[in-house]
């Protein structure tokens, strides 16, 4: 009874040796398999998920920006999957293996999901009239987003962030921008360089150079159209139609002569009502001045 009680003491030590050397071994065991599952992590990470970003866009024919990213096991191979949103408004699916970092698949989503990059600066401009200065495709609050700055004709940078999915403007914002001039100034060079009323005026960009493209109705009964530097208000460019549109200063002075007699004390061609007109000032016979209104397009008396 003693010795089995012995005996079953010693297989019980005996069990409790073993099974202490169990998981003692276990616990090599599970340590290795932990440094091996580390080592494979690392050779499958080889290539970091910014190397992977920027294989994805260089793989890409038009400029984009990264929509996500993140690391998959595909037919047991760890690749990275790339999600990049083009210029064109065009989705991307790039997968770039994770050990060689080279692309292994690029897919292309056929229908246009996103505004191009065209689209959202025509959006800005349509807002804010002037000159596209710079446009860049950007995630804000996991949102893609064009951040373009438009040099408007107020004289001020506007900065307008436009959603990509539906192209609402999240964010219009506004400094003054001192290197250009506003369309006001610019009107009043074009003006003392040709005298004449404004026909029409905008903000383009010619050569890379935003400049003012000011229309006029010159003195001389023909159009001038002016390109001016948007900075400096140089004349650039000058081109002037060869027909005569509108009849000139000489014939409006003669035509109010006509209407009031003396001497011709000043005109200028202006704009009422929809209807160019030169206003003509008259010192008359009887020493009182008299404005005359002649219509520059067919030379008869406004009242």
């Amino acid at each position: 009874m003693g010795i089995t009680k012995v005996l079953s003491g010693a297989a019980l030590g005996t069990i409790l040796s073993i099974s202490s050397l169990t998981s003692a071994h276990a616990a090599v065991i599970h340590k290795d398999g932990a440094a091996q599952a580390k080592v494979e992590t690392k050779q499958e990470a080889s290539v970091s998920i910014a190397k992977a970003k920027e294989a994805a866009l260089k793989n890409c024919s038009c400029k984009g920006a990264v929509q996500s990213a993140q690391m998959k096991k595909i037919n047991g191979t760890y690749v990275y999957v790339v999600n990049i949103l083009d210029v064109k408004g065009m989705q991307h699916t790039v997968n770039v293996n994770c050990d060689s970092g080279k692309v292994v698949k690029h897919q292309i989503e056929k229908k246009q999901q996103f505004i191009s990059k065209t689209g959202a600066e025509k959006i800005a401009l349509k807002n804010c009239k002037g000159t596209v200065k710079s446009a860049e495709l950007k995630t804000e609050n996991n949102v893609m987003v064009y951040v373009v700055q438009v040099s408007g004709q107020d004289g001020k940078l506007h900065t307008i962030h436009i959603n990509c999915k539906n192209s609402k403007i999240v964010k219009h914002d506004i400094k003054d921008n001192q290197r250009y001039m506003t369309r006001t100034k610019a009107e009043s060079f074009a003006l003392s360089h040709c005298k004449g009323a404004v026909k029409s005026s905008e903000m383009k960009k010619e050569n890379g150079v935003s400049v003012y493209v000011v229309s006029i109705f010159g003195q001389d009964g023909k159009l001038h159209t002016l390109h001016m530097d948007g900075k400096s208000g140089k004349v650039l460019k000058e081109e002037v139609q060869k027909k005569q549109v509108l009849i000139a200063s000489e014939k409006a002075h003669s035509i109010a002569l006509s209407h009031c007699s003396g001497t011709v004390k000043s005109s200028e061609m202006k704009k009422e009502n929809g209807v160019y007109m030169y206003i003509v000032k008259i010192a008359a016979q009887n020493h009182m001045v008299q404005t005359v209104k002649v219509n520059a397009e067919n030379g008869t008396i406004c009242k």
